[in-house]
């Protein structure tokens, strides 16, 4: 069974309107300080489920949260663990990519939404050599990163505002870690879906909304008083909102379950202590800390070849690479992201009404193994 809702909160009038079902009123369920950069609610609709920031951040408090946060993590994250990032999250495409030539499902064009280190899409294109891979991004450091590292084409946007040049030119998009920090899901979505092709294919991972904000939820449970956030998470997902939602702007589900329950068994999502809330807002002075800490940032060089240079991954023997990467990534353990448990929620949909996903003429050399 799902968890029953254990979010108590006023009825507010909301700034601003729900994203997804533009309702005016919700339930107050927490209170944040992004940085020193704006105080929101966090506020449940109780229409459509979805929660999210109220007021939104605007691009610039973004723009300005966002540094500061990659500041904060770079100089917390050590070089040898940053390395160990890019292997494991290229074993996770090989996974990926793997899982969908089981399902006879052959991409040839590929746009990632906010590609990170983009050794992901490097995992995917090493199951699929030749694909066309194209990574969308705000952030110009991270859009040179991925053209110096991988050759991928780049365009520096945010997800959105709609791309003319883009509008039925993909076979599969991409938005791992994504949604959770865009302003307007609905508009995302809508965006997503007219950049696929007829039998394109979203591929998606988003925290579990609710094991996501529980930490705040119990702030103003216990205190009373805002909590910290550092990242911009501004949607929380229900996994049957969010199931809605797609379903609403025409996406039907291939997969979509959640994994990971090391947080649940903590207690995040149903347990009410203390020990779980969030630290209490400080109001940490973005300009500050940007001009403080920006000098100590030390330019990494990051070697593709040497970072890829393991003995199992073989580009003569890709079923080594793949089977190697899958024993370490794939989750066993699998719910319906209805019952709101687990970490994290994945997603891989279709454009609905289509007969069939991917165009199978494909050269045999990237059929699966």
């Amino acid at each position: 069974m799902a968890l029953k809702s254990q979010f108590n909160g006023d009825l507010v009038d909301r700034e601003q309107p729900c994203t997804i079902c533009r309702e005016k009123t919700g339930r107050q369920i927490g209170i944040v300080d992004y940085w020193d950069i704006k105080t929101s609610n966090v506020v449940l609709c109780e229409k459509c489920r979805h929660i999210q920031l109220d007021p939104m951040l605007n691009g610039g408090e973004t723009a300005k949260g966002c540094l500061a946060y990659y500041i904060e993590e770079f100089l917390r994250t050590s070089r040898e663990e940053q390395f160990k990032n890019c292997e494991r999250n290229f074993r996770r495409g090989v996974v990926f990519g793997y899982q969908l030539k089981l399902k006879q499902i052959f991409p040839r064009s590929v746009l990632e939404l906010g590609p990170g280190s983009g050794y992901f899409a490097a995992g995917l294109q090493f199951a699929f050599p030749g694909i066309g891979i194209t990574v969308m991004d705000i952030n110009p450091e991270v859009l040179n990163f991925n053209h110096e590292q991988h050759g991928f084409e780049t365009i520096r946007e945010n997800p959105d505002n709609f791309t003319g040049s883009f509008e039925n030119r993909f076979d599969l998009v991409i938005a791992r870690d994504i949604l959770e920090h865009v302003n307007d899901i609905s508009k995302v979505v809508e965006n997503v879906h007219a950049y696929m092709k007829p039998n394109g294919l979203f591929h998606f991972i988003t925290p579990n909304g609710r094991e996501d904000i529980w930490k705040h939820y119990l702030s103003l449970k216990f205190g009373n008083a805002p909590s910290e956030l550092l990242i911009n998470h501004v949607n929380y997902f229900d996994g049957k909102g969010l199931k809605n939602l797609l379903t609403q702007k025409g996406f039907s589900a291939v997969d979509y379950h959640t994994y990971t329950f090391k947080t649940t068994l903590r207690g995040l999502g149903w347990k009410e202590s203390k020990a779980l809330m969030s630290p209490a807002s400080r109001k940490t002075q973005a300009d500050l800390f940007i001009q403080e800490k920006a000098g100590e940032l030390k330019r990494v060089e990051f070697n593709k070849e040497k970072i890829l240079d393991k003995w199992y991954i073989r580009p003569g023997a890709r079923w080594i690479t793949g089977l190697y990467s899958l024993v370490h990534h794939f989750s066993m353990l699998r719910l319906s992201p209805e019952r709101n448990i687990g970490h994290e929620i994945y997603g891989l949909y279709k454009k609905s009404g289509s007969k069939k996903i991917i165009n199978h003429d494909v050269p045999s050399a990237d059929r699966p193994l």
